[in-house]
């Protein structure tokens, strides 16, 4: 196959000649490797299959399923790692190498024939519910930021690769001819990286920061250029240790989901948006806040759900899920947390995450994890899971973590339980939110 880069922008117009993926194993994938495959992927597809389910636990496989709905129209679902287990392993057939995939059922005659290919994907499953959500590929690769310099830009992928938010560090690369780190997702395997292959480009959840600021030595040199944080609310004092760690530094905090597709940025370095944007907008996307929760009106969103792609929003507002507050004084919208992480303690609606903003800055601890788990009397009570700084005494943290507990909760706000645990984020990045063991 031809694979010049004519070639690629006819087959795939987002993906640069210049990328080069590297993946945990030291092996290196080039824009032209990514085109072959998918290629060859295309070949060995049966023309009736229409549906498919890749294995998209790797990010080459990532890039090459989107290449290959680029050539003809078809329905996509890349599978993240915790789905693989539930698919039957008979049916599996291997398209190239490195490219697993299931064919998928018809989802029913109704639909007609598939005019443009379509990408699902699973949200995150933070509350143990998964969602399967359905997107046009030109919608995801539409609009991508090209920079001048962009090619030289080195990106750490801290996501899954087939999440969204892994989606949009994928293809802003590809399209940028960048270099992608794609190692192991464990911190500690991720700080190595992104030490040794000199990262300028990393993007996390707030809770990925955490561990991170942690695990990279403070004589390490990062020729770090801009940090992204999204996927969860970010406090001001991690903005601010981001700052103090990489004065010369660009933080982006950037709000998107899964449904409602990339929202807005924020960069002013505070945690939150300006409250003017309510009024305004940004970027063509308007916003309102709704029975305290943010809710976006943008064309950049899913189709909807699969199955009922007409179900997507309601007259054109998608209710985020994300409760916010209004400070007048400081003109500012302020994340308070998931509306499907309250918990119901003895009648009295708490929110985790106020909890874990209160605690995470507890002299030893690095991170921290309220989850609710039942109770008889009360409905439910909070245990707290203690990512704490490594060598610190965990009587000494308990203590201070009681402390500040008594101090500034009110008494059902007060997690009952301390376990110290060496991490608080599931593979998502994210902080899980199912119940927590005593």
């Amino acid at each position: 196959m031809p694979n010049s880069e004519t070639a690629l922008q006819a087959h795939a117009p987002w993906l640069d000649q210049r990328l080069r993926l590297h993946a945990h194993d030291g092996t290196v994938a080039t824009a032209s490797d990514i085109a072959q495959l998918a290629a060859g992927a295309a070949a060995a597809l049966p023309p009736e299959v229409r549906r498919l389910t890749i294995d998209a636990s790797q990010a080459q496989a990532v890039l090459v399923a989107l290449a290959l709905a680029q050539r003809r129209p078809l329905d996509i679902a890349l599978a993240r790692e915790t789905a693989l287990a539930s698919l039957p392993s008979p049916q599996r057939v291997q398209l190239a190498p490195g490219v697993v995939a299931w064919f998928d059922p018809p989802a029913g005659d109704a639909e007609g024939p598939l005019q443009a290919s379509r990408v699902r994907l699973s949200t995150s499953g933070t509350t143990g519910h998964f969602k399967s959500v359905v997107y046009p590929l030109d919608r995801l690769t539409a609009n991508l930021q090209r920079h001048p310099a962009g090619q030289s830009a080195v990106w750490l992928l801290t996501y899954e690769p087939a999440s969204f938010a892994g989606l949009q560090v994928l293809l802003t690369a590809a399209a940028n001819g960048a270099a992608v780190l794609a190692p192991q997702r464990t911190v500690a395997a991720l700080a190595q990286a992104a030490v040794q292959g000199g990262a300028t480009h990393i993007s996390g959840t707030p809770s990925f920061w955490r561990a991170l600021l942690s695990s990279i030595p403070l004589q390490s040199h990062l020729p770090l250029r801009v940090a992204t944080l999204g996927g969860e609310a970010c406090s001001q004092d991690l903005l601010d240790a981001i700052r103090v760690r990489f004065p010369e530094v660009t933080i982006r905090h950037i709000y998107a989901s899964t449904e409602a597709g990339v929202g807005f940025t924020v960069t002013d370095g505070r945690a939150g948006f300006p409250a003017d944007w309510l009024v305004h907008g940004i970027d063509g996307i308007a916003l309102r806040v709704h029975e305290d929760e943010l809710q976006i009106r943008t064309a950049r969103g899913m189709l909807g759900y699969d199955g009922r792609t007409d179900e997507a929003t309601d007259g054109g507002w998608f209710g985020t899920g994300d409760l916010v507050e209004v400070e007048a004084e400081a003109d500012r919208v302020l994340f308070q947390g998931r509306r499907d992480s309250v918990v119901n303690i003895g009648g009295t609606k708490v929110l985790p995450e106020k909890v874990e903003a209160c605690l995470a800055t507890v002299e030893g601890v690095i991170d921290i994890a309220v989850l609710a788990h039942p109770s008889p009397i009360l409905g439910h009570i909070l245990i707290a899971q203690v990512y704490a700084v490594p060598g610190a005494d965990a009587a000494v943290v308990e203590a201070a973590l009681k402390a500040r507990a008594m101090e500034q909760l009110t008494p059902v706000a007060r997690p009952v339980r301390y376990r110290f645990v060496d991490s608080v984020v599931t593979a998502s990045g994210k902080k899980g939110r199912k119940h927590g063991s005593v």
